[in-house]
């Protein structure tokens, strides 16, 4: 009764259909964007504050124009108490990750043969197998702590590329002497063409006759080489202000009805698109000739950048968004993820399929802080630090200012006989001595210097970076527990996607065992419970030399 009272477009996003219901993901995608304005203008200040940018900041960090304050000139001093926290943690982070001890616990009896392979397989995949994976969990890292949500896509990529390979008649007759005679018996061009269409697979039917044709005449031709150059787990650390959108009610980010990724394309990756995952030619070639450059390389939000776009608009790259819903069959009211890849402002769309192998969307999300139930109501370090960065600037500028007006206070002199020159070593004519003279100096402030080491010592407290409280290295292991399990999360989905995606077998080598291992994938159901585990105690020297003694 109630699906009879649902919208075309309500039914779409709700329930599986042969075609995906594309202008509902373009209005649901805007609604996104207008409804997360508030979200955005947050990460832009944060970003603002971490980098010192401010309006009407000058090259020469002094004040000007009408608006200066306390006079045109006067100091307008960078202060950098946010950035430098947020590197440092990112800094101990980056540590924590390469120090991390990783394990992977049998969940039944039949896994507990295959645990330590397990473990050594995702020390090797976190090192190695897959791609940049130290550098993306490096940016994840920074919009956790700038931005306050952690975002990371977690994908399967097997792709295999083509190039171009000369090859002559000498070859042919060592390695294929029937193919040879087949070539130059005009009379058996056709088998000669099935013949080369069987051996070389990716070559159209008109190349391949003109490889037939260049071997008779020159003795040589060009053909195409497959090869399989990917095959392994891939990471993306998504920018939650500007690449992936949930929506602004969601609490759990696994039970949001539909997930964006923006992302941009060249022309030549959208191409391969249609090679190796079947998207829409016709849809590609309009992308490629309509839409390249279109777009700001940071989403905009109602027509305004939501963030400084300092690289505008690049005329090779095309934005695409992938959809993401989970959709209930209304036949056997299964689910499952689908996926759906437009442009928010072009009809049509590129591909869309069901994500087999997914049993939940690929993104892996963590917040810094869980102090209210919704997504994206949280608070990120620029929030935490920006009132001491202020009021420790505002009382530097005072010294320095209070410096300038000691190192050249100023003149006083008889109203309409202001001296044509200053400086050490000028002359200056008078009438009577003493008609000119230097003003009032502000007395030295001494609280000043007071006030900004508290503010330092309030900013260290506030992020557990005080080395002389007890409670900062509880604050510490908060933070990176925060990040270690966003990537131990990440990599049981990297690992279950290995399992139903990757090939049969994989030999890999870690650091300690001299010998090669086999990891094979075993049952896509087998399940480890898996722990990324750092203690940032062992960082202190006291610590770890306490450590050494308990052990001897």
């Amino acid at each position: 009764m109630m699906q009879d009272e649902l919208s075309e477009n309500d039914e779409a996003m709700i329930y599986a259909e042969e075609e995906p219901a594309v202008e509902a993901l373009q209005a649901a995608y805007k609604d996104c964007l207008g409804n997360l304005e508030d979200y955005f203008q947050s990460c832009l200040r944060s970003y603002n504050d971490r980098r010192n940018r401010w309006s009407g900041k000058s090259v020469d960090l002094r004040k000007h124009g009408a608006n200066a304050f306390p006079w045109e000139g006067a100091s307008d001093m960078e202060v950098n108490v946010i950035g430098e926290r947020i590197d440092s943690y990112v800094a101990l982070l980056d540590q924590a990750l390469e120090r991390s001890h990783i394990k992977a616990f049998p969940s039944s009896h039949d896994s507990v043969a295959r645990a330590s392979v397990v473990s050594a397989f995702l020390k090797w995949m976190r090192k190695t197998y897959i791609p940049q994976f130290k550098h993306h969990m490096e940016l994840g890292a920074n919009y956790l702590l700038e931005k306050s949500i952690m975002v990371t896509y977690v994908g399967w990529k097997k792709e295999k590329r083509t190039f171009k390979q000369t090859v002559t008649l000498e070859q042919l007759v060592a390695e294929m002497p029937d193919l040879v005679e087949m070539i130059l018996d005009e009379a058996s061009e056709a088998d000669a063409a099935a013949y080369i269409s069987k051996a070389f697979p990716e070559m159209p039917p008109k190349r391949v006759k003109k490889a037939i044709r260049d071997l008779r005449k020159t003795g040589e031709a060009e053909v195409y080489i497959p090869r399989e150059t990917v095959n392994c787990p891939i990471v993306h650390a998504c920018a939650p202000d500007s690449e992936v959108l949930f929506p602004p009610y969601i609490t759990d980010p696994q039970r949001a009805p539909y997930v964006f990724w923006k992302t941009f394309l060249t022309a030549q990756e959208l191409e391969k698109k249609v090679t190796n995952e079947g998207w829409d030619a016709d849809w590609v070639e309009k992308a490629i000739t309509t839409l390249r450059g279109k777009d700001s390389l940071l989403h905009e939000m109602n027509g305004v950048d939501s963030l400084r776009n300092t690289l505008g608009n690049d005329a090779d790259l095309v934005m695409v968004v992938y959809g993401y819903q989970r959709l209930i069959d209304e036949e056997d009211g299964s689910e499952g993820i689908y996926c759906t890849v437009f442009h928010p402002d072009t009809d049509g769309y590129a591909h869309s399929e069901l994500l087999n192998g997914y049993d939940d969307y690929p993104f892996i999300v963590t917040r810094l802080q869980s102090s209210d139930k919704r997504l994206y109501e949280t608070q990120n370090l620029s929030d935490v630090l920006r009132g001491p960065q202020m009021q420790i600037k505002t009382e530097r500028d005072s010294r320095i200012d209070r410096a300038s007006m000691a190192t050249l206070p100023p003149l006083m002199h008889p109203a309409g006989r202001a001296p044509s020159d200053w400086g050490p070593g000028r002359k200056l004519p008078y009438r009577r001595l003493g008609e000119i003279a230097f003003g009032p100096v502000p007395s030295f402030d001494p609280g000043s210097e007071r006030i900004e080491q508290q503010m330092v010592e309030q900013a260290n407290n506030s992020v557990g970076l005080n080395l002389e409280s007890p409670i900062s290295a509880v604050r510490q292991q908060f933070i990176v527990n925060k990040f270690l399990d966003h990537v131990r999360d990440v990599l049981a989905l990297a690992f279950k996607l290995f399992q139903r995606m990757g090939p049969d077998e994989v030999f890999f080598q870690v650091t300690g065992n001299p010998n090669p291992q086999v990891m094979a994938k075993g049952d896509a159901n087998e399940d480890f419970a898996i722990t990324v585990s750092f203690d940032t105690r062992e960082n202190d020297p006291e610590s770890v030399e306490m450590q050494m003694k308990n052990m001897a």
